[in-house]
C-alpha cells in the first residue's frame, strides 16, 4: 500500500504541474497571442515568461507532491523532480535548433530544481530540518 501511495503521490504533483502549465499556455494564448505564434522572433520577455511559468509550476508540484507523500516528503518530490528532469531532456532535444540553445538548458534545469524547492517548502511548513 505504501508503494501505491508513493506512486499516487508523485502523480498529483505531476498532474499539478501539467495541468497548471496547460492554463498558463491557455491563458498566454488567449491574452498574448504574437507571443506565442510559432513564427515570432525569440523575444527575451516571453522566454522569461516561459521560465517562470515553469518555475512557478514546478514549485507548486513538488510542494503537491510533499503534502501528499506519506513517507519522506523530500524524497517524493526528488522522484518528480527526476521525471521532470527527464521530460524536460526530451523535449529539449525535440526543440534543438529552434530555440537558442541557453534557453533549452534553462528550461531543462530550472523546473527540476523548482520542484525540488517545493519538496523543500513543504518540509520547511512540516518544521522539519532540511
Amino acid at each position: 500500500m505504501q508503494i501505491a501511495r508513493s506512486f499516487l503521490a508523485i502523480l498529483a504533483g505531476f498532474i499539478a504541474i501539467v495541468g497548471l502549465m496547460g492554463i498558463a499556455t491557455a491563458l498566454l494564448k488567449r491574452f498574448a497571442p504574437d507571443l506565442t505564434r510559432d513564427d515570432a522572433p525569440r523575444d527575451p520577455f516571453i522566454l522569461a515568461v516561459n521560465v517562470g511559468i515553469g518555475l512557478v509550476c514546478g514549485l507548486l508540484g513538488g510542494y503537491v507532491t510533499a503534502r501528499y507523500a506519506q513517507g519522506n516528503p523530500l524524497v517524493h518530490a526528488f522522484m518528480l523532480a527526476l521525471v521532470v528532469l527527464l521530460l524536460g531532456a526530451i523535449s529539449a532535444l525535440q526543440m534543438k535548433g529552434k530555440q537558442p540553445v541557453y534557453y533549452l538548458m534553462v528550461q531543462t534545469i530550472i523546473p527540476p530544481l523548482a520542484v525540488l524547492s517545493g519538496g523543500l517548502l513543504r518540509l520547511r511548513q512540516m518544521g522539519l530540518p532540511w
